[in-house]
């Protein structure tokens, strides 16, 4: 069995590609390549030539949006599952609008260009999954900028509320990607240290856990609440 048809075997389980065969899903996959990336390896680099869409399928990446300051904003966290890229394929001469970088030992699927154009924009079905699929990342942008006046604390809880949604297991309140306080800093547009004030009293009253980057949420109720107390306190 080679790379691309172990990696069309895990894409049969993954929720993107409901209700589609094995055959339709290799049609989709045409010429693709995987690509296997250390932590903090680049995938994609903002400005580059866009060639290649695809879809995550192990690990997590990060997608990274350079300020006019010139300080990396994380915009958005994608796990197995998640396709990258697709909505700029269309496009004459697309450029990645953000860098894709590996979160830990990850892999992913590289899709060629011709590949979307002659397979995905031919199937209704996927374009509206890939609308859905940034509309989803729009709303938790607006969700973002509409905390841009709340306090650290709520912006985290809410943060960590909103990736434990991510993980397909509802019973598991285990962040489905690592994840590092400078990350969640970047995300927010806070100061390191800040974050590590909120966690670690966070920590402290067994709200939370944390080893080797892995968050869990040990009392979600508890979490609500903190959120609730900083907003009036804000």
């Amino acid at each position: 069995m080679t790379a691309l048809e172990a990696a069309i075997n895990e894409l049969i389980n993954c929720s993107f590609f409901t209700k589609m065969t094995r055959q339709q899903i290799t049609d989709l996959c045409q010429s693709g390549t995987i690509a296997t990336s250390c932590h903090r390896e680049v995938l994609f680099q903002s400005g580059d030539e866009a060639t290649h869409f695809g879809i995550v399928l192990s690990g997590a990446y990060k997608l990274v949006k350079q300020t006019f300051s010139g300080e990396d904003v994380i915009v958005h966290f994608a796990i197995p599952g998640d396709v990258i890229g697709a909505f700029i394929m269309t496009q004459a001469k697309p450029t990645y609008p953000v860098t894709v970088v590996a979160m830990g030992s990850s892999r992913f699927l590289k899709i060629p260009k011709a590949t979307y154009l002659q397979q995905w924009s031919q199937t209704p079905e996927l374009i509206f999954r890939i609308q859905n699929s940034l509309s989803e990342r729009m709303e938790l942008l607006q969700i973002q900028k509409a905390l841009s006046k709340s306090s650290l604390a709520q912006k985290v809880g809410i943060l960590l509320l909103n990736l434990k949604e991510k993980n397909t297991n509802p019973d598991l309140w285990t962040l489905p990607l690592p994840l590092t306080r400078k990350e969640i800093a970047d995300c927010l547009g806070a100061s390191v240290e800040s974050v590590i004030r909120v966690m670690s009293d966070w920590s402290k009253k067994g709200i939370i856990a944390t080893t080797d980057q892995q968050i869990s949420i040990l009392k979600p109720e508890m979490l609500v609440k903190e959120i609730h107390k900083n907003q009036k306190e804000f």
